[in-house]
């Protein structure tokens, strides 16, 4: 009889600490984000395209990219690339505000339409 309550006793103090084990780890878990959709440019080069071969496949100008960027976020340009980022072929501007902060503009080199943009703290670092 004593040998019954041990073995009731241990099973039920086994399944209690797997419960609360499993428990923790349930609570302690954080949902992970919500990753944003990856965009999709009009041009998406095959394979790994060399810089040479890049300009040929635009759409559109540097200049008539630059003059998108620079209505989206008004500023100066300190740096222009057109390059295959995520699949994209796209014009990549990186601008300086007026409040001295950078913001990186990509523009689809297919069409001209604004892929995203991403505001840089005073480290160099994306802010989001």
């Amino acid at each position: 009889m004593k040998l019954k309550i041990h073995l009731l006793l241990a099973t039920g103090f086994v399944a209690a600490i797997v419960f609360g084990v499993t428990a923790c780890h349930l609570i302690k878990h954080e949902p992970e984000e919500a990753k944003e959709p990856a965009v999709i440019g009009s041009i998406r080069p095959a394979g790994k395209p060399k810089p040479a071969d890049l300009l040929a496949l635009a759409k559109i100008s540097l200049p008539a990219a630059m003059d998108v960027a620079l209505t989206t976020v008004p500023g100066n340009v300190i740096s222009a690339e057109l390059e295959v980022e995520d699949g994209n072929l796209q014009y990549s501007f990186d601008i300086v505000g007026a409040d001295k902060s950078t913001t990186e503009v990509e523009i689809d080199a297919g069409n001209g339409k604004v892929l995203g943009t991403d505001k840089e703290d005073g480290k160099g670092e994306d802010k989001d």
